[in-house]
C-alpha cells in the first residue's frame, strides 16, 4: 500500500511541476499597440488675442521678428506658407560651474510656429533638443528620461538642470515674440542702411 501512495505522490508532484513551468495561455497579457502609445512631447503654445489687426499684418510682424537678430539666440531656417511662420530657434548653453561634473557644453535647439488668423495669433514651441559640440554628452530631447548619452555620461541632477535651462530659455523665446508682435510692421522692419 506504502508503494501505490508513493507512486500517487510522485506522479501529483510532476504534475504540478509540469503544470507550472507549461506556457500560459497568452490571454492573460494585454495587447499593447506600439502606435496608441504615443510619447508626450513638451510643448509650449498660446493663443494671443490681438486688437483687431488683419492675418497679413500679422505675417508681418512675425516675419520682421525672425528677422530681427538677437545676442541670446539665432534665428534660422525661416520659411512662410500661408498663414504659417517656422523658423528653428537655437541658443549655446555650457556648465556655470568652473570645473563640471559633466561638460555639456553644445546648444539646445527648437522649432517656433507661430499661425495668425483675424485678430489672434498662435505660437507653438516644441522639439526642444540638446546637442553637446563633444557629441559624448549629447541629451536629445527634453522629453527623455534618461540623456540619450546615458545616465553614466550625465547624472540625473546634470540632466534635470539642462531640461530647466532649455525650458527658461523657450520662455525667453516666447517673451521676446510677444513684444515683437506688438510692434508695428512698418516700425519694427529693419531699415537697410548701405
Amino acid at each position: 500500500m506504502s508503494h501505490k501512495i508513493k507512486i500517487v505522490a510522485i506522479y501529483c508532484c510532476l504534475l504540478f511541476v509540469v503544470k507550472s513551468y507549461s506556457q500560459s495561455s497568452g490571454g492573460d497579457k494585454p495587447e499593447t499597440d506600439e502606435f496608441a502609445a504615443k510619447k508626450t512631447e513638451t510643448k509650449l503654445t498660446a493663443v494671443v488675442e490681438t486688437d483687431s489687426l488683419e492675418p497679413g499684418e500679422l505675417n508681418k510682424r512675425a516675419i520682421n521678428w525672425i528677422k530681427v537678430e538677437s545676442n541670446k539666440y539665432k534665428k534660422a531656417s525661416g520659411t512662410t506658407n500661408g498663414n504659417k511662420i517656422e523658423c528653428v530657434i537655437s541658443f549655446p548653453v555650457k556648465p556655470k560651474d568652473l570645473n563640471p561634473q559633466v561638460d555639456y557644453t553644445g546648444k539646445i535647439t527648437m522649432n517656433l510656429v507661430i499661425e495668425c488668423k483675424q485678430d489672434r495669433y498662435r505660437y507653438t514651441v516644441s522639439d526642444i533638443k540638446h546637442t553637446s559640440k563633444s557629441g559624448s554628452t549629447t541629451g536629445g530631447s527634453i522629453d527623455n528620461k534618461v540623456p540619450e548619452c546615458g545616465s553614466m555620461a550625465m547624472t540625473d541632477i546634470v540632466w534635470k538642470k539642462l531640461k530647466g535651462e532649455a525650458l527658461a530659455g523657450a520662455g525667453k523665446v516666447v517673451e521676446d515674440l510677444k513684444e515683437g508682435m506688438k510692434k508695428d510692421s512698418v516700425e519694427g522692419a529693419q531699415k537697410d542702411e548701405w
